[in-house]
């Protein structure tokens, strides 16, 4: 299960993801033609077995598990139309943010979400409240482009292995990376403007220099 933190951000401030969820619902509609989070510190999480690099199907298991919550979520929760929801799935790790108007749709949507035998974790960020407005969806948008551009420009670091979205000025990183690249995936977050938050929902994998030094 993903280690989950949330790291306080250096300056009070859809995305490359969004471009390859696109791609993805392309290479996924051709291929039909031929379902408690716990806040910490900073830290080591629990190790995965294989890390890799992050593959088109595993792109395309992740997008059909999103599109198939969101379509159960409205199916079944007709209050969830006047909702705002977005559900993010990377390595089958489900992320839920946007607006609802009270508790117990938020509970419902997260119950949704972990009737899937496929999902790993499923963190329920959804915030209690109005919808918000267009424009500052379109801040959160340009947030998120800049986020993910910074780790795709970035140095010693996998950006494959993760993806960033931001609401309202909080940045949710999800991925597999070493802890050396958490930290530097996490330097470059907080020297962005805008940011109020960083919440960390990453599998943390054995470094690479540590796991040839024990071979």
């Amino acid at each position: 299960m993903p280690h989950y933190s949330e790291i306080p951000t250096l300056s009070n401030a859809l995305t490359l993801q969004r471009s390859i969820r696109t791609l993805s619902a392309l290479a996924l509609t051709t291929a039909i033609i031929g379902g408690c989070t716990t806040l910490a510190k900073v830290g080591v999480g629990p190790s995965v077995s294989d890390p890799g690099t992050r593959t088109t199907a595993s792109r395309l298991n992740d997008f059909s598990l999103a599109q198939s919550v969101r379509v159960d979520i409205y199916k079944m929760l007709p209050a969830a139309n006047d909702a705002r929801i977005e559900v993010i799935s990377f390595y089958q790790s489900i992320l839920l943010v946007g607006e609802v108007p009270n508790e117990e749709l938020k509970a419902q949507i997260g119950a949704i979400a972990k009737r899937y035998s496929d999902v790993k974790a499923v963190h329920n960020e959804l915030s209690i409240g109005v919808n918000r407005s267009i424009s500052e969806r379109l801040g959160d948008d340009l947030l998120e482009r800049k986020a993910n551009f910074s780790l795709l420009s970035a140095d010693g670091l996998r950006s494959s292995q993760a993806t960033v979205t931001a609401i309202n000025g909080t940045l949710y990183l999800m991925g597999k990376l070493t802890q050396r690249e958490t930290d530097r995936a996490i330097v470059r977050l907080q020297a962005l403007d805008g940011v109020t938050r960083i919440v960390k929902v990453v599998d943390v994998l054995p470094d690479d220099n540590a796991a040839k030094a024990k071979s």
